[in-house]
């Protein structure tokens, strides 16, 4: 019988990934060539700059992102360097497609690991659910066709966590050793995983490790992931004369985020820009500091709200649904995204006592893209990529509450049944 049970589950598996699989296929090829959120002409978002750095890698060897004539540090090159390959392979407008459609496999293959990583925690069925839920989530459909970070780096972090779980539970070293290469790699398409480490300190703290298991996994993990982005760090000092470990494209999203609900027509603070945008991001870092000292004495309580509540709620109240997938509307998807938070929320706070200690990992995750993101200008793109770990929650509650009713009414279907 139980084998029975695990071979009808892993046929509904397949099914789901497969059903995912077409209908990312069919949209990549529908809206392939129409979803760009930037102009070309104009150059006035990521997706296009993104495509023009890649382009200018492959003329110029050089990386570049706000002007093709000066190299940047204001992006990670991870995915423009991915970009480029893809080009180098394809061309320069087929490599696009062929980049959709590695995305495409990509989601496919986090959506495997999210129900592997749903079913060590929780159970086959609850895992059923989180990737059917994942699935009809039209955000991760989305998210394949554009030009942007987020399924790449959504990829690495969902297989962190996966190789993550059995690293700890097991004290492997290979899984160590393979969980810093990952960290390494994301960290070369979003620097916001650099801080990642604390996650396990914090699971090692609740396996109880050893002083000393904790220092060889900590130097294994952390030579791995400084060897990996070290080329990085020495392509910028050789450019720029300093050491630059990450970007410093952090002035104008700081600056932005000392604006209560980023109502800029409120308190301004004037300040002089500079031709130098290396030197522009320092002026605009110490405009933002200023923007603090001056009006965080003023109104303390409101400040202390804008970076908790405030910016978290900015972060979370819609999904990161940029474009209509076969006219469905936004606002369908947002019903859906606001019903998943709920749900989450409520496995948390209610089914927190029979939560494994894996499930402990997912929270910590939760939070810490939440609270990295702070600082900063936050916004729903900055959550899709942890979105996969809330509907792991969601489908625990959801499966609770389907076999609450379930088991209700083969309660009421015996009582009904007279004694003999």
């Amino acid at each position: 019988m139980e084998k029975v049970r695990k071979s009808r589950t892993y046929i509904y598996l397949i099914l789901i990934l497969l059903l995912f699989a077409m209908v990312q296929s069919v949209v990549i090829g529908y809206y392939g060539e129409q979803w760009y959120l930037g102009d070309f002409a104009k150059m006035d978002n990521d997706d296009v700059k993104y495509i023009r750095s890649a382009w200018t890698l492959l003329d110029k060897q050089m990386f570049v992102y706000h002007d093709v004539n000066q190299p940047t540090v204001f992006i990670m090159p991870g995915y423009p360097f991915l970009l480029a390959f893809f080009m180098k392979l394809f061309g320069r407008i087929d490599g696009l497609i062929a980049v959709r459609y590695f995305q495409g496999l990509l989601q496919v293959i986090s959506l495997y690991l999210i129900f592997r990583i749903c079913k060590d925690i929780f159970n086959d069925k609850i895992a059923l659910v989180a990737i059917f839920l994942n699935a009809i989530y039209l955000p991760e459909i989305v998210s394949a066709n554009l030009i942007l970070t987020e399924v790449v780096f959504k990829f690495l972090l969902v297989s962190l966590i996966f190789v993550s779980i059995k690293a700890i539970k097991s004290k492997s070293l290979y899984y160590y050793a393979l969980g810093g290469a990952i960290w390494g790699l994301a960290i070369l398409i979003r620097p916001t995983i650099l801080a990642y480490p604390i996650v396990i300190l914090t699971m090692w703290m609740v396996y109880k490790y050893s002083a000393r298991e904790v220092i060889i996994r900590t130097f294994l993990v952390l030579f791995i992931g400084i060897t990996i982005i070290s080329p990085w760090c020495i392509r910028n000092y050789v450019v720029f004369s300093k050491f630059i470990p990450l970007t410093l494209s952090s002035g104008n999203p700081f600056l932005q985020g000392t604006y209560i609900n980023y109502d800029q027509t409120k308190d301004p603070l004037g300040y002089k820009t500079s031709s130098n945008i290396i030197e522009n991001d320092k002026i605009e870092t110490e405009t933002g500091i200023k923007r603090l000292q001056k009006n965080f004495p003023k109104k303390p309580l409101s400040y202390i709200y804008w970076y908790t509540l405030g910016k978290s709620y900015y972060f979370w109240y819609v999904p990161y649904y940029s474009k209509d997938v076969f006219g469905i509307p936004f606002f369908v998807m947002e019903i859906l995204h606001v019903t998943l938070l709920m749900l989450a929320l409520g496995s948390i706070v209610l089914h927190k006592v029979r939560f494994r200690r894996e499930s402990l990992i997912l929270l910590l995750i939760i939070l810490y893209f939440n609270m990295m993101h702070l600082p900063y200008f936050t916004c729903s793109r900055y959550a899709y990529p942890i979105m996969s770990f809330v509907i792991i929650f969601a489908s625990n509650t959801l499966y609770n509450l389907i076999k609450i009713r379930s088991d209700r009414n083969r309660l009421r279907h015996f009582k009904k049944i007279p004694l003999q």
